[in-house]
Parts: C-alpha cells; structure tokens; sequence
C-alpha cells in the first residue's frame, strides 16, 4: 500500500513538472509573436535629391522657372518696342530730309543770288538729319564700296554742288532698303551706306565755305 502511494506521488510530480515546462515554451513564444520585428531604419533624403522625387515641382522652383520666363518676355517685348521706335524714327527722318530737300535745297538751285547764311543753315540742317539716320537708324548702313569721299571747291561751284546734294538726297531717300528686303540687301546698303556719307560730307562742306563767304572781308582776312 505505502509503495502504490509512493509510485503515485511520484507520477504525480512529474506530471506538474511537465505541465510547467509545457506552460513556459508557449509563454516564451506568446513573447516572441508579440515582439515587434524591427525594421531598418529609413535612409535619410539626399542633399540632390528632391523631397517629391523629382516627380513634381516645388512652388519655390515653379515660381523661379516662371520668373525666369516672364523676364525673358519683358526683355522681347522692350528690343521689339524700342526697334519699332527706331523704325517708326526713321521713316519720320526720311520723311523730313526728303521735305528738307524739296523745301529749301531745291528752291535755293532757282535763285539768281544765293543768300549765304540761308545756304549756311540749310546745309546745316541737311547734316544733322543726315547724322540722325546714320547713328540710330535700325539699319546696319555699312560702305563697303572702299571709296573715300571728299569735296573741295570753291564760291563759284557753290550752285552746282547745291544741285549735286540735292540728287544725293533724292537716291538716297528712294533707296529700295527702307523699303523691301531683297537678295541684293547686302549691297543696296553698302550703296545707302555710300549715299548717306556724301550727303554729310558734301552739305558739310557747302556749310563750312557758305560761313565762310558770307563773312564780311575784313573778318575774313
């Protein structure tokens, strides 16, 4: 009898133990299912590489790019403007020398006397047309005809040189580039380049010697 109890309490116990042992393993993976499973770190975003994965533009780069082009339009807008005022001048230049010419050059070719202060400040006025269209036409005038021009003469060849600015002015207002481009562009502006130097040189000159004539001779001495 006391063996039977003695076998029975043994049994016992080892059943405990292992119900303990059973109960710990599913504790310890209860833990284990429950731990979170790190994940790796994110990388931090590179210098060069933009936030939105150069997908889409950030408003500061939006408004960059677009400040960009509206400079670009304002800088077309201004030479187109400002080409067009030069434009614009020059068909009021041509305008006045051609007028210049026919009102007071021409007249002076018909006289019997010339009035030499009058010849003074026509020729003048001549120049400084001719000067206004040389240095701000938006035409390149270029002489590449190679030729020097230059006038001498004196009192008494005063009515012919008139005579000769007077045709100089009347070519060069009715030169063909002021008007249409042709395939001869090059050269109608080497010839209007020409053109224009003899006008200043020669009304220049008639200037000079018509200031110098109607001086009194005693000043002229």
């Amino acid at each position: 009898m006391r063996h039977f109890q003695s076998s029975l309490s043994v049994r016992i116990v080892v059943v405990l133990i292992a119900l303990t042992m059973t109960m710990l393993g599913s504790s310890s993976i209860s833990a284990q299912r429950r731990k979170p499973i790190p994940s790796n770190p994110p990388k931090a975003p590179s210098p060069d590489t933009p936030s939105n994965g150069g997908n889409v533009r950030t408003a500061e780069q939006a408004q960059m790019e677009m400040s960009i082009l509206m400079s670009r339009r304002t800088l077309m807008g201004d030479r187109e403007r400002e080409r067009n005022r030069l434009e614009a001048q020059l068909a009021s230049d041509l305008e006045l020398l051609e007028r210049l010419n026919k009102e007071s050059v021409a007249p002076l070719l018909s006289t019997k006397t010339l009035d030499y202060k009058e010849v003074a400040q026509v020729s003048s006025d001549v120049k400084a047309r001719a000067m206004r269209i040389k240095f701000y036409s938006p035409i390149t005038l270029v002489d590449r005809t190679g030729e020097k021009i230059r006038y001498e003469f004196d009192e008494n060849q005063m009515a012919p040189r008139l005579a000769q600015l007077s045709q100089a002015i009347t070519k060069f207002v009715n030169n063909p580039v002021f008007r249409v481009s042709a395939p001869n562009d090059g050269e109608l502006r080497s010839v209007a380049a020409h053109e224009l130097d003899g006008i200043i040189k020669l009304s220049d000159t008639i200037n000079k010697l018509a200031k110098k004539v109607s001086k009194p001779l005693v000043a002229r001495k």
